[in-house]
């Protein structure tokens, strides 16, 4: 009597790493569309703000500093979301066995929504 072989794992595509370049790509373009250029995105209100609040008052400047700085944030944290998305797909290997029931999830777009909308994220 032989005895069974195992079987070769069914390999599939790692769609989570797929997804995870996609958001990475979204979240580096779109701080580029909020502004002309790429720029901060709140220059234009801080050209406008220029022109018509003209006084030498320390509020005037430290709202615009404000403003200013407000724009930046937003740009670093788009940056940031996209270095993060990047890191996590650089850690996902390219292929999982579907069969596996530690990894095979990664290998289908629904059970990745469906892990991703359960109760706190459902840990991924």
């Amino acid at each position: 009597m032989s005895e069974p072989t195992p079987e070769a794992p069914d390999m599939k595509t790692n769609q989570l790493k797929l997804m995870m370049r996609d958001a990475a790509t979204r979240a580096g373009q779109t701080g580029t569309t909020l502004a002309p250029g790429g720029g901060n995105p709140l220059q234009s209100a801080l050209a406008s703000l220029e022109d018509a609040w003209v006084s030498p008052a320390r509020e005037r400047t430290t709202f615009a500093e404000n403003l200013s700085g407000a724009g930046t944030a937003v740009m670093s944290a788009f940056d940031a979301q996209a270095d993060h998305a990047t890191s996590l797909a650089d850690a996902e290997p390219t292929e999982v066995d579907a069969d596996d029931p530690l990894e095979g999830w990664k290998a289908s777009r629904s059970r990745i929504a469906t892990r991703a909308s359960a109760p706190y994220g459902g840990g991924y």
